[in-house]
């Protein structure tokens, strides 16, 4: 035990418990305080105090005079982070889609987090990405599989920006080519039509900073059931 009544074995302790939470330095300063502050307390009980306000205990190194003193006072005990993760919130689904592609399903999952944590307008731009490369990949190419300029033309901008066409010229091409589709011609129609209001208002929250997108924005869209519909031309494709 050294001079000054503070047990070698609680200070040690501290300073392996505490390592990580307070400068060593600074154990012995603030044990000192608490016993200024707490005439009554013994040395190893102001120990004992600055250890549970760490989360820590020495109540095996203090003897009963100790302990007799530690009644003298009310402890509170700092709130030390539970290791386990918390439980998120429950994601709502508004977009489902039957496919192996793992960057697809990624997309997906960025839609289902962003509605569901309120972020409309990254949702509604992320919606009209996944409708625009759904028509390209799932839609027109599969349809128009050859290397002819016509058939690339349906979704590929050959002559001038050597890209794949926008989205406004993607629908336009696929409601002029519903046809093509035999019985399945009303199914593309309506694609083109509900996904329409991707087209403008994507659009304009990409370019407009004081278009915010709001729930009831998102709701009136019915995404699912594009997708439903797009999954249903894509399965009449041969």
């Amino acid at each position: 035990m050294r001079k000054d009544g503070l047990d070698p074995r609680i200070l040690k302790k501290l300073k392996e418990k505490l390592q990580r939470k307070v400068a060593e330095d600074s154990i012995r300063p603030s044990i000192s305080k608490i016993r200024r502050e707490n005439p009554s307390l013994t040395l190893n009980a102001a120990a004992e105090v600055f250890a549970q306000k760490h989360g820590e205990s020495a109540q095996r190194y203090l003897n009963d005079k100790d302990r007799d003193s530690l009644k003298t006072i009310k402890i509170e005990k700092v709130k030390i982070p539970s290791s386990r993760p918390r439980r998120g919130k429950e994601i709502i689904v508004i977009a489902r889609y039957d496919t192996d592609d793992k960057w697809l399903k990624a997309h997906l999952d960025e839609i289902n987090k962003t509605y569901t944590h309120g972020c409309y307008t990254a949702t509604f731009i992320l919606c009209r990405k996944v409708l625009e490369n759904l028509i390209i990949h799932h839609i027109l190419k599969r349809k128009y599989p050859t290397h002819s300029q016509h058939d690339r033309e349906k979704y590929f901008d050959i002559r001038v920006k050597k890209r794949f066409h926008d989205f406004a010229i993607l629908l336009s091409n696929l409601r002029d080519s519903a046809n093509d589709f035999n019985s399945e011609n009303k199914i593309a129609e309506r694609i083109c039509e509900l996904a329409d209001g991707f087209k403008e208002t994507a659009n304009e929250m990409t370019h407009s900073l004081y278009h915010i997108a709001k729930k009831s924005e998102m709701d009136g869209k019915d995404f699912q059931g594009i997708l439903d519909l797009i999954s249903e031309l894509e399965k009449s494709i041969t």
